[in-house]
């Protein structure tokens, strides 16, 4: 019985040193992939311009790596302040890195300033960018945004729409709902429905009911739609839950891995950011040198950008 005993601690402490050294392993792994995904980060925002290292920039922002971005970017601000679209990207970018309000509103007066000249060639973006960042151009200039929003530029007029969401509780619920009806009518057209998917997936507060429908739609969107991984993205995010749903959704989801688009591995990547588990690590993984499938290197560089963005985040989640 001694000897039992005796062999059975020997292969106890055996399987607990197993467990143990796969863990510290396991750690070790994961401490080296998000040094990877960090220094792959800083490699894109070294080497890449306008756009690609705005995305890098901001994904470093996002993942609590923001050091020398503020540096870099007042340089960006001081050698491109008056060239069109890639100006809102620098103000986007100096505005999420700073530290006070004060200087936060320096560079969102900036990018409301272009809005508001209906003359100026780069009010998408800055009509996108106010979305983004949360801030509703009523309050400024009823007159011009409330014409924006009739403009033949459906973009412009799609992106000022977002941005009055952040008016008044009652703005953000009516403009989610015009958002949820154009991507749910069978009737709208695809490119239609790919800034109000696009803006759902960052708005949420869907009802349980709403984000079943748009599941629904999604999934039923036809494969060589442009607005079909707006729709998986906006539903994966916003079900949380119908099981059965979310794993359809994310397998259609991930299979846009190997997309020819960039976009649409760029907004599968986002939805992984917000939703992924560990098991979509591997999915993104190879992304971290480019999609091969890109041509363009500056293309295969924002991919792998918003992978390891992606990576860092759900590594955030499963610690």
């Amino acid at each position: 019985m001694k000897l039992l005993s005796i062999v059975f601690n020997l292969i106890f402490m055996t399987v607990l040193l197993g467990a143990c050294n796969s863990k510290k392993q396991d750690f070790q792994s994961s401490v080296e992939l998000e040094k990877q995904c960090i220094a792959a980060l800083r490699d894109v925002l070294a080497a890449q311009q306008e756009w690609v290292k705005v995305h890098a920039a901001e994904y470093l922002i996002w993942a609590g790596h923001p050091e020398g971005i503020r540096e870099a970017y007042i340089e960006e601000e001081r050698m491109w302040a008056a060239k069109p679209q890639y100006r809102i990207g620098i103000w986007r970018v100096l505005a999420q890195v700073a530290t006070a309000d004060v200087d936060k509103q320096i560079w969102t007066d900036k990018i409301l300033g272009v809005f508001l000249d209906s003359t100026a060639t780069d009010r998408i973006h800055a009509a996108e960018t106010l979305a983004k960042l949360g801030i509703s151009p009523l309050k400024k200039d009823w007159k011009l945004t409330e014409n924006t929003l009739q403009s033949e530029i459906k973009p412009l007029a799609l992106y000022t729409l977002w941005s009055t969401a952040f008016t008044s509780p009652d703005s953000r619920a009516t403009v989610k709902a015009r958002f949820l009806k154009a991507a749910l009518n069978a009737d709208t057209e695809a490119a239609d429905k790919v800034i109000p998917a696009y803006a759902l997936r960052q708005l949420k507060g869907i009802s349980q009911e709403e984000s079943t429908m748009l599941a629904v739609a999604a999934l039923a969107e036809p494969a060589d739609s442009p607005a079909r991984i707006y729709l998986l993205s906006a539903a994966f995010t916003n079900n949380d839950h119908n099981l059965g749903q979310l794993e359809k959704l994310h397998a259609a989801l991930v299979s846009y891995k190997s997309a020819i688009s960039k976009g649409a591995i760029l907004e599968m990547a986002a939805a992984l950011a917000e939703r992924g588990k560990a098991e979509d690590i591997s999915i993104l993984t190879p992304l971290l040198t480019g999609a091969s499938q890109l041509e363009n290197e500056s293309d295969r560089a924002d991919v792998a950008a918003a992978a390891a963005h992606a990576i860092l985040q759900i590594g955030s989640r499963t610690e």
